[in-house]
Order: structure tokens, then C-alpha cells, then sequence
């Protein structure tokens, strides 16, 4: 029979194996000892007692092998303790490490620690620097003893997974949605365990043993008996949910499609929430990206209803102490694309979706995996890069100094600056929210925080460069995250380091649970059709300044259709296929229009499940103020909200009176007269009014069309598109609406692209999305009333006038060329979409991107299947 460690050598070998381009794992410098205290110190003589971190830690890997992880532990804690000296132990490290041992101990109860207080005492009294390192060994085991003597960790055993990175195809790997992906993933090797012991030499139990994949975040349930996850099996279809016992029993699976479901989490009420891409949606700038958003279903997994109504991610839900969810989301609702990924907060119902803090912020980029920290009103975060999610630096947000940039954000790190987007001016990203914080090492990168008091939490920190762009260094030994137990102050203690990243650590332990908030939404079921929704404002002019009360005559509610649609690659910028030259924008349908009264209330209804923004018109029908975000309902849901737009530290301004609008029932939208569901699209709207009004002079080699030319014409090529009238941008378009980023230098027949100081050109006065200030807070800032859209546009003033050779547009034709400005220009609708063959389907893609025949989902009923989606990919399968 073998030996133990010759067994543990055998098995661990097996699973680490390099990848392809990582450096060989047995390092040339390992010497075999008697022990593995004896074959450490020989190793590192070997390779003469070398600082790279990397060597150290394949030295500790072949030891691990040879001696079994249980006689390693204490070394890999020992080596961990050097690189936090940047392996420069003196005499002043060693002081003020006995410093930051006893800020420590002094946070403790009285009694708590009496020996290592002692110890410390006595070690700072004898230190000289004969055998200093013995002696900084000594301070650091005083120091781990007294962090994990802190009340706070009452446990003795973790849940956590051990994932290797993501490594998929089309190169998104550390894209915020992208390495998220099925399709392209690659990976084996990840592992959920249970860590018995806060030690990297404790007992390892693998909870899913025969699961060869990737796993993301876990939950423990609150009487901590049973975890969920989600689990993606090598080159397998989709990530599904799975539940089992803390002690590796009854694993059961609870959703089997080929969607992905994603990070679910455990619901007071003993349901579940989670992330899915059951609503068959592509994010806007990354068509070759499915988008997650949140659902929740039953215990069992059944009965699963979308509860978000955008298109964009919703990321890595949590619960809060009051019962609220609190979740990122991803939006660019006439805002750039870049920098909008905050946090949000609603019921588990999916009701009462508020912006939480960041919503109108560039500083930090991406905020998420967001938790409430215990016995505060503060949520931790780490706050990543957009296009960087593997480097993050820890977050403090405070919402009761401030929703955005620099009000209520605090960092813990503050020796990390802000992925991508580097910090600001402001004192605030240099500060650390303890004033006792230090740097210890060079850790470069934080991720999965769970806090367990106000000083003390779990967390994941790697070593190495700091990663740009879309795609990770693949090297596992470089960019490796390790858990620790560390404080605000930044001491750190290593807890565990496995085959790859340990992530998403949990006390095993019960924990309180928050309060079950009692759903209001009127589930639709499969063939019911959904009820409405209700919003309310007493008065639209709070907040909105500039704005005259009195000079709102309508509020417009518009709807942006979810993109279940995609090529399945970038055809054009960054869309496929695209919609608008301004914006990776989606299709816009005006639903309708509700009066706002003298004293400046609206009541109306919704349709739910959809994504909504609104537009304040004045008595001609243009838009003067915007919502550059968007909100939604859920079946029956009423909600109210401040002003123009949500004033999230404010309370409405108590009116004298019953606002008028509360006094009547809610009204249905007025549609308009082309009909609430038609979409809108330069060829439908705008050009058959050129057509029509300016077509005899500007038009057909017209006397005027050497000076503007509005005939419809040659458009822009783009990728998987053959047949002309199908391309998108044709002139006049790229005329009329003028800078855009992105701007193509041709036609497609040859022809040079409009120039900047050519007729016309940019006279329908749209939002410049791109390109223009996306990266710096006024780019996301809310605009002033009539400095946008239709009531600043030249062409519908032009319009209006009757000035230029007696032409005055007015009627429908007025009001669809309001429209189509109004809707910020966009090229294509839905009936343009529609018309465009479906791609060839992508291989490892378990859904296939379509267009034409791309499904078209009711977010208000159950999506436990999703026949039209199935039913057009096994048709896909058939095509030769």
C-alpha cells in the first residue's frame, strides 16, 4: 500500500499540470529533505534565497505534494508573513508590526488575548537583531492569534469555490460580462469545498466531487445545512443550479436549459434569487456577450419569473438587513456605454428597482459583489474594471453622505487605485477609511469581500501586474488569489491557497436572516395576461431645474425592447446589428403620452415587465427634459417617484392639497397615432416626411440637392449583411444627426461620408453619446431642461417655422419627425431588425444568435422554458 504523502503526491500531480504558456511547476531549485521545514530551507539556498514570490510558491506547491498539505501549512502562513516584508525583515518591520499586533488586540474585549498582549510586550522590551526573523515569526503568530480571537469569528469552517479563471474563446475573459459566458469556456479543475479550519493546512472536503468545470458564487443557507451554486460542466451546454448538504449530501440539481444560471443566493422567504440568460438577451456593445439579469424561482427551481426589465447585466445579488436585494446593474440609457455599472437596490419580488449609490458616476468604474456589513449602514464592494474585472480595489459606500462621486464612497485600499479608470482629483481616492491603513506586501488586486464586523472580513487578494483590456494573462501562478482574513486597517492573515483562486469565502456557520418583505405582484400565469402597473409623481418639476412649473403639458413614456437579438459578433462599431450611429442603442417604441396637471402631477399606467424612460413634452409635443436611465413595473406594482427624475436623498415636498393626479384613478396611456407598438427608425419616420416636405427641391436630382441632398441613398457596410437595402446609416441619416463616435470615412457605393460644415449636417441635433465626455462625470450627469432632442433641435425648428420657402411641417409628419429625434435618432426599428437573416449559428454556443426569427420574451410569465427559443435553435441545428 502507498504511503499517505506518496498518494497525496499522486493525486495533486494530476492536478497540476501547467497550462499551456505557464512555467513548469517543479522549479529546478527544490532540494528533498527529511522533512518539508528541511527541504524549504534547501530549496531556497538553492535559488539563492530568491524574493520572486512565484519561485516561493512552486517550492511550496512539489511540498505540498511530498509532505501532504496538512505539514505545509505552517509554511505557506511563514512564507505569506515574509512577502508582507517584501522579504526584508529588520529590526523597525519587526516595531511596527508589534504595533499594528497590539491596534489589533486593543479592539478586543478585555481578557481576550491576555498572552499574545503579554508576548508582544515582552518581544518589543527584548528585540535586538540576533535571529530577527525568528523573532518577526514569533510577533506575526501573537498578531494571527489575536486577529482570529476577534468575537466576530465565531466559525471554524468556510464554503468557498477554487476556480481557475475563466479561459474562453472569443477573448472577453476579464470583460465584466464575458468571462461569465458559457459558450467558449474551456475550463476544469474548479472545486467548491469546505475549508474545516482557518488554515491553509486545515482539512479540504470537496462538496461536488465528479463535478469537472467552473463554479461561481455559492450560498449558504441561514441555518447553514445546505449551499446552491451554479456550476458550468466542462464544455458543457450552460451553467445550471445545483443544492447540497453542507456535509456532501443530497446534492439534487434545480434548473437544467441552456440558459445560464447564475451566483444564486437564498431568499428569506426560502426561495431563490439569481442571475439568468433566460431572457435571451445580448448586451448592446458585445453582441457575441449574453447579458444575466435577475430572476427568482421556488425552492425546488421551478416557477422562475424574470424580475428585472433591462438588457444589460444584473450582477452577484445579496440580501440587506432590511430584506431589500442589493445588486449591480449595467445600463446606458443615452449615456455612454463605459462607465455606468452601480449599484441598485430592490424588493425580492423584484419591485421597487432604486438606484443605490453611483448611478451618474465615473469614479469607481465597475461596483459589485456588493455585501452589507454587519451592525452598520455601510455595504462593502469591491469596485473592478469594466473591461478589467480581476483587478479590484475594497469599497466602502456610505449613502447617508451621498449617492455619486465623492460623496459616501470610501476605500479601504487605498494603495489601488481604480481599475481602468485610475483615480481622480479628489482627496477622496487617496484616503483609506481607517486611518490606520497600511500597505503589507504587494497585493495588487481584491475581489469577493465578505464583511464580518465593521473592522474585520473575508476576502480574496493576488499578487502581480495589474491586468488591462479585455483579456487576463493566462498565467495562474501570477495572477493567483489567495484568502485572507484582514481589517480595515489592512492586516491580513492567510486562511487558504488552492490549485487556482479561492474565492467567495463564507463563515459555515447559521446566520440571522432578514425579514421576508411580502410580495405585491400579481404573478401572471402562462396564459394570463399580465395586469399593469401604476406610476406617480406629485409633482415632476421638483428637483428639475430650469424648469417653469406650468411649461410640462405631457409626460411621454418611451420603451427600449430588450435585444434578444444579435449577429453574434461585432457587425458594425460595436453592435450587431447596429441600431444607431450615436449609441449602441436598442430599438425605442413611444408607448404613449399622460397629461401632468397645473400642479405638476401625473398618475398613469404601464405595461409591466418592460424597460421604461420618460420624457417631459411641452404644449407642441417636443421634449424638454430627459430620463437618462430606466425603470420599469412589476405585474400590479405602483411606484412613485421625485421630480424629473429620482432624487434619492430627498423627500418629495409635502404638497398643501391632494396632488390633482391622485385625485382620479390611474390613466392609460394616450398612444400615439401611428400606435404604441411600432418602433421607431429613420426610414419609417423621418425620411417619409423629408419625402414628402422637402423632397421636390432635396431630393431625385432636385434644384437643392447639389447644396443638401436628401434622397435615401447608399448606406454603410456592415458585416453579415449582403443585400443593399438591408445596410443601415443610408444618407440623409449620417447628414442630419453629424458627430458621432465611430464615424465611418465611406459609403458603401464609394462615396465619401459627410463632413462637418457641409449643409445640414448635424441639424437633427441629437445626444452625441460616445465619444464625448464618457469618461468623466459630465458625461453622465443630468442634462438642463431644452438643451436636448427635439426642443433644441434645428431641423424641427426648421420644421416648424414655415420660413424656408414656405415650408411648414405640422400634423403626423411633425410629430414623427418629433419622434424619431426624440428617440435620439435611431436608424433601425424592430421591423428593420426583422429583416436581416439570421447568422450562421457560432460553434460551443448552446443558444444560437438570431435576428430574423429571434424570440421575443414576456418577462411577466413564467420562464421555467422558453419554447420559441428552443424551437428556432433545434431548427438552426437542422440547417445544412
Amino acid at each position: 500500500m502507498r504511503s499517505r504523502p506518496a498518494l497525496l503526491s499522486l493525486l495533486l500531480a494530476a492536478v497540476l499540470v501547467p497550462v499551456a504558456g505557464s512555467r513548469a511547476v517543479e522549479p529546478a531549485s527544490y532540494v528533498r529533505r527529511a522533512t518539508a521545514r528541511e527541504s524549504l530551507q534547501a530549496s531556497l539556498a538553492a535559488a539563492g534565497n530568491t524574493r520572486d514570490v512565484i519561485q516561493r510558491r512552486r517550492i511550496l506547491e512539489k511540498l505540498a505534494q511530498d509532505f501532504g498539505r496538512e505539514a505545509v501549512g505552517e509554511l505557506e502562513i511563514e512564507q505569506d508573513w515574509l512577502f508582507q516584508t517584501n522579504y526584508q525583515v529588520t529590526p523597525a518591520s519587526v516595531r511596527q508590526e508589534i504595533e499594528w499586533a497590539q491596534q489589533v488586540a486593543s479592539r478586543l474585549p478585555a481578557g481576550v488575548g491576555a498572552a499574545q498582549r503579554a508576548e508582544l510586550a515582552a518581544l518589543r522590551d527584548g528585540l535586538n537583531a540576533d535571529n530577527i526573523e525568528a523573532t518577526y515569526f514569533a510577533v506575526r503568530r501573537a498578531k494571527r492569534a489575536l486577529l482570529f480571537a476577534d468575537p466576530a469569528v465565531d466559525f471554524k469552517s468556510v464554503v468557498l469555490t477554487d476556480n481557475p479563471f475563466p479561459n474562453n474563446s472569443f477573448g472577453h475573459n476579464a470583460h465584466e460580462s464575458g468571462h461569465r459566458n458559457q459558450y467558449g469556456t474551456t475550463n476544469a479543475g474548479g472545486r467548491l469545498l469546505v475549508l474545516d479550519g482557518l488554515h491553509p493546512g486545515a482539512p479540504l472536503r470537496d462538496l461536488a466531487p465528479g463535478f469537472d468545470g467552473v463554479f461561481w458564487r455559492p450560498d449558504l443557507s441561514y441555518d447553514g445545512r445546505r449551499v446552491v451554486f451554479c456550476y458550468l460542466p466542462k464544455d458543457g451546454p450552460s451553467y445550471n443550479l445545483y443544492e447540497v448538504g453542507v456535509d456532501g449530501q443530497g446534492p439534487r440539481r434545480l434548473t437544467n436549459s441552456p440558459y445560464d444560471d447564475l451566483d444564486p443566493i437564498y431568499l428569506p422567504d426560502g426561495n431563490l434569487m439569481f442571475s439568468t440568460t433566460r431572457g435571451n438577451t445580448y448586451i448592446r456593445c458585445l453582441p457575441q456577450s449574453r447579458a444575466f439579469v435577475m430572476a427568482r424561482c421556488d425552492a425546488n427551481g421551478k416557477n422562475i419569473y424574470l424580475v428585472s426589465q433591462g438588457n444589460e447585466p444584473d450582477y452577484l445579488p445579496s440580501m440587506m438587513p432590511d430584506g431589500r436585494v442589493i445588486y449591480t446593474r449595467w445600463e446606458y440609457t443615452e449615456r455612454p456605454l463605459w462607465r455606468v455599472q452601480s449599484l441598485w437596490t430592490a424588493r425580492p419580488d423584484g419591485t421597487g428597482h432604486a438606484a443605490y449609490w453611483g448611478n451618474s458616476s465615473v469614479y469607481p468604474d465597475l461596483l459589485w459583489e456588493p455585501r452589507a456589513v454587519p451592525g452598520t449602514d455601510l455595504i462593502m464592494c469591491t469596485c473592478a474594471g469594466h473591461h478589467s474585472v480581476f483587478n479590484g480595489c475594497l469599497t466602502l459606500i456610505n449613502v447617508n453622505e451621498g449617492r455619486n462621486h465623492p460623496d459616501g464612497v470610501h476605500k479601504i485600499t487605498s494603495d489601488v487605485a481604480w481599475p481602468e479608470v485610475g483615480d481622480s482629483n479628489d482627496p477622496v481616492d487617496k484616503r483609506s477609511f481607517s486611518p490606520r491603513y497600511h500597505r503589507t506586501g504587494d497585493f495588487t488586486a481584491y475581489m469577493a469581500p465578505y464583511p464580518l464586523s465593521p473592522n474585520l472580513f473575508l476576502v480574496s487578494a493576488r499578487t502581480g501586474p495589474q491586468t488591462g483590456g479585455n483579456s487576463l494573462q493566462q498565467d495562474p501562478e501570477v495572477v493567483r488569489y489567495g484568502l485572507y482574513l484582514m481589517d480595515i486597517d489592512g492586516n491580513k492573515e492567510l486562511i487558504y491557497r488552492g490549485r487556482h483562486n479561492a474565492w467567495y469565502a463564507q463563515p459555515l456557520r447559521p446566520r440571522a436572516k432578514p425579514p421576508t418583505l411580502a410580495s405585491t405582484v400579481a404573478w401572471a400565469k402562462p396564459d394570463e395576461q399580465a395586469q399593469p402597473g401604476t406610476f406617480f409623481s406629485s409633482n415632476v418639476y421638483q428637483g428639475a431645474a430650469g424648469l417653469k412649473p406650468g411649461s410640462a403639458k405631457w409626460l411621454r413614456v418611451l420603451q427600449m425592447d430588450a435585444k434578444t437579438y444579435s449577429m453574434g459578433f461585432k457587425s458594425l462599431r460595436h453592435s450587431g446589428p447596429a441600431v444607431s450611429i450615436l449609441q449602441e442603442d436598442g430599438v425605442k417604441r413611444i408607448l404613449g403620452t399622460t397629461p401632468v396637471e397645473p400642479d405638476g402631477s401625473v398618475n398613469f399606467e404601464v405595461p409591466a415587465g418592460k424597460a421604461l424612460h420618460f420624457q417631459l413634452l411641452d404644449e407642441q409635443g417636443r421634449c424638454i427634459q430627459i430620463m437618462r436611465s430606466f425603470t420599469g413595473v412589476q405585474p400590479g406594482e405602483k411606484r412613485g417617484c421625485v421630480g424629473c427624475h429620482e432624487m434619492h436623498n430627498t423627500a418629495p415636498t409635502p404638497p398643501r392639497t391632494m396632488p390633482a393626479a391622485m385625485r382620479r384613478a390611474a390613466l392609460p396611456l394616450t398612444e400615439p397615432s401611428w400606435g404604441a407598438g411600432t418602433s421607431v427608425s429613420f426610414e419609417r419616420f423621418c425620411q417619409p416626411v423629408l419625402d414628402r416636405n422637402c423632397g421636390l427641391c432635396h431630393a431625385d436630382n432636385g434644384r437643392a440637392t447639389p447644396v443638401l441632398d436628401l434622397t435615401l441613398r447608399s448606406g454603410v457596410n456592415e458585416g453579415g449583411i449582403s443585400e443593399a437595402n438591408l445596410l443601415p446609416y443610408k444618407q440623409p441619416y449620417l447628414t442630419l444627426v453629424g458627430d458621432a463616435w465611430g464615424y465611418p470615412s465611406r459609403l458603401a457605393d464609394g462615396e465619401a461620408a459627410p463632413q462637418r460644415g457641409q449643409p445640414g449636417y448635424g441639424m437633427a441635433g441629437p445626444i452625441c453619446v460616445e465619444g464625448t465626455g464618457g469618461d468623466t462625470m459630465g458625461g453622465l450627469r443630468t442634462l438642463r431642461p431644452y438643451t436636448m432632442l427635439s426642443s433644441a433641435s434645428p431641423l424641427i425648428a426648421l420644421a416648424m417655422s414655415g420660413t424656408h420657402y414656405g415650408v411648414k411641417v405640422e400634423g403626423e409628419d411633425l410629430q414623427r419627425l418629433i419622434a424619431w429625434v426624440d428617440c435620439n435618432c435611431v436608424y433601425r426599428g424592430d421591423e428593420e431588425i426583422r429583416q436581416i437573416p439570421d447568422p450562421p449559428r457560432p460553434p460551443g454556443w448552446a443558444v444560437p444568435p438570431l435576428v430574423q426569427s429571434a424570440p421575443v420574451i414576456d418577462r411577466t410569465k413564467p420562464i421555467d422554458y422558453v419554447p420559441a427559443a428552443s424551437a428556432v435553435a433545434a431548427a438552426t441545428d437542422a440547417r445544412p
